[in-house]
């Protein structure tokens, strides 16, 4: 009877676990093709893509038209973003995931208008090893080639960069005809277009192709680029175009290749890849260039005598302009590429601060005018506003006050004279300072090792020091470690300390409620001159902020300290003159930079006629009270 009740009972056990663990295996194996069909793992979080790549961008990939959109997401054609590595803001590796498969792709960001990537085929991965940049792109060979992508809908940029000039040309296209075709008339226009709507100058050029007799391959044609920017890869200069005027995408898109040490050959490529130029001669269309000789304007007006000598733009590249009556030829290096020069040539002077100037064409462009609205000189500093660039010579047009740049807030442009001479600080005396900024002021040896060994002594207590002493007080001498102990005398017992810093005053102004000063230091590895704002906010106390580079920044103010308002390091000054310093305190907001300034300090002394008449002055006093001394004792 117990067997009859045991059997039963154990075979719907057996029943019931064999349902259960049939059931939970048909749930397992399903959750998992769920999984990795639709979720993405645990450990795989989305990322954001940046703004700058955000839009539809075209490319030629494998012979084929591709189009991909990008947004704060996903690639269109590879997936959503898992994972984003960052280098420079330039150099973008993201892993994307596109259902099974994982891709590894690395976008350079060359301009706003053109990237290059370089990607893995579709990487396979098991569910539990993690989709990381480690895993997915370690098959990424970073030696093949550079797919290149264009933006579809590019926004304006200027030409100056990448091409500007006239040149003649002969030009090569190998895969439809042997030799080189030279026409006289054959030509590229790469120039500004002053007076454009909108000052929308020199966004676009021209290319002039001409039929070559005995040469069946060669054209008549005109091609008219649109810039998309440029770039550099060591000493190839890459720039890339689109052809507003073509309608099919893949004949829009073009690629150039220049050098920066050869202004004589371009190569161009043939279709929207810039992975087919190797050099500036080896592309499959070669362009062998020779400058147009610009025109000559002969001037017709005089500037001011003073402003004749070499100075220094530091708006523009730190520019170097030499200056005589009638011209000025301004020579500049920008950040990539060779230097360039401009000439102007006064045109037109009318009473006032304004004088038209004509700009001399670069390269063989057409001369246009510009208005330059100039401060007298002061000290070592010229102030100038330049207007935009006419094609008409009207003074009434060129120097309308429209021309200059309408902004909520602007200031004058500075050059400053390329030797100065010192002048007076405006700040003078003897400081101690707090210090706050991204570059600060340190303890150094000016002009390296010194000569003997610095003696030791006691100190007891070391300051940050800002000294503008000595008789003509016109150098800022600056010690972030000073001491200034003293013996029983009263005087300092450190006697052998060179200052770290020593910067002269070579100018300084008021403008926009600021006090301004420019300083000099020829050991300055950075910059040689630096702007300074200053401030006086009690009897004794000076704030100060010192820009990055030469460039006075609109947002720098008494307490900028970093490079986004212009400035390196802010200071907050206290006067504190020690007894034998003979160090006297002196202030000039700028607000007339033009009057005189007593140079040197001056000692008071009587003048024999003074010291007659304080004598005379004297006795009379005293005869009166002796008077009054008698009259007292009579009485």
């Amino acid at each position: 009877r117990s067997k009859a009740t045991i059997y039963p009972l154990f075979r719907v056990l057996s029943s019931t676990l064999f349902l259960f663990t049939f059931t939970v295996c048909i749930i397992h194996i399903s959750f998992a093709e769920f999984i990795d069909r639709n979720v993405i793992p645990i450990h795989a979080k989305p990322c954001t893509i940046p703004a700058t790549l955000h839009g539809e961008w075209f490319s030629r990939e494998n012979g084929q038209n591709v189009l991909t959109k990008i947004d704060s997401e996903s690639f269109s054609n590879r997936g959503r973003c898992l994972q984003l590595e960052n280098v420079n803001n330039d150099n973008l590796t993201f892993v994307l995931q596109s259902g099974h498969c994982y891709y590894c792709v690395r976008v350079l960001i060359r301009t706003l208008s053109v990237l290059e990537k370089i990607e893995t085929v579709c990487v396979n991965l098991n569910y539990n090893e993690q989709p990381t940049i480690q895993k997915v792109c370690r098959i990424l060979d970073p030696a093949q080639e550079l797919i290149t992508m264009f933006a579809t809908n590019p926004p304006g940029k200027n030409c100056r960069s990448s091409l500007e000039g006239v040149w003649k040309f002969a030009y090569q296209r190998r895969d439809k005809f042997t030799g080189e075709c030279d026409h006289k008339e054959a030509n590229i226009t790469a120039c500004q277009r002053p007076g454009t709507q909108f000052f929308n100058v020199n966004q676009q050029f021209s290319i002039f192709y001409r039929k070559c007799e005995g040469m069946d391959e060669t054209e008549d044609a005109e091609r008219q680029y649109k810039c998309l920017g440029d770039w550099y890869v060591g000493k190839n200069h890459y720039f890339a175009v689109v052809n507003s005027r073509e309608s099919r995408i893949e004949e829009k898109y073009r690629c150039f290749l220049a050098n920066r040490d050869d202004d004589n050959f371009i190569s161009v490529s043939i279709t929207a890849e810039c992975n087919t130029l190797r050099s500036p001669q080896e592309g499959p269309e070669r362009l062998r260039l020779s400058a147009v000789k610009a025109e000559e304007v002969t001037p017709n007006c005089k500037l001011p005598s003073n402003y004749s000598g070499v100075w220094i733009n530091t708006a523009d590249f730190d520019a170097e302009v030499v200056i005589n009556r009638t011209h000025m030829v301004k020579k500049w290096r920008p950040d990539a590429g060779r230097v360039k020069q401009e000439v102007y040539v006064c045109q037109e002077h009318q009473n006032g601060s304004r004088y038209v100037m004509a700009r001399l064409g670069i390269n063989g462009c057409q001369k246009d005018f510009v208005c330059f609205d100039f401060v007298p000189r002061h000290h070592n500093i010229i102030r100038f506003r330049k207007g935009q660039a006419m094609i008409t010579d009207k003074f009434a047009t060129v120097c309308a006050w429209a021309m200059f740049d309408n902004l909520e807030e602007w200031k004058y442009d500075i050059m400053i004279a390329q030797n100065p001479v010192s002048v007076k600080c405006p700040v003078a005396g003897k400081f101690k300072f707090e210090q706050t900024g991204e570059i600060l002021f340190e303890t150094r040896v000016r002009g390296g090792v010194t000569e003997v060994p610095i003696p030791n002594y006691y100190c007891k207590e070391n300051v940050s020091d800002f000294s503008v002493c000595g008789k003509d007080q016109k150098i800022i001498e600056i010690d972030a470690d000073y001491c200034v102990s003293v013996d029983y005398f009263g005087k300092p017992v450190d006697i052998y300390t060179q200052p770290d810093y020593k910067m002269s005053c070579v100018g300084f102004w008021k403008e926009n409620l600021k006090s301004y000063l420019i300083t000099y230091d020829p050991l300055d590895a950075l910059s040689k001159y630096r702007c300074w704002v200053y401030q006086r906010l009690g009897l004794n106390q000076i704030v100060m902020s010192m820009s990055v580079g030469a460039f006075c920044h609109i947002k720098q103010d008494v307490a900028s300290n970093s490079s986004r308002e212009g400035a390196q390091v802010a200071l907050k000054m206290i006067e504190y003159e020690r007894e034998h310093d003979n160090c006297p305190m002196f202030f000039d907001d700028g607000e007339d930079p033009y009057k005189e300034i007593m140079e040197s300090s001056k000692v008071l002394r009587p003048s024999r006629a003074a010291s007659i008449s304080i004598n005379f002055t004297f006795n009379l006093v005293m005869f009166k009270i002796i008077l009054i001394v008698i009259h007292f004792i009579l009485n």
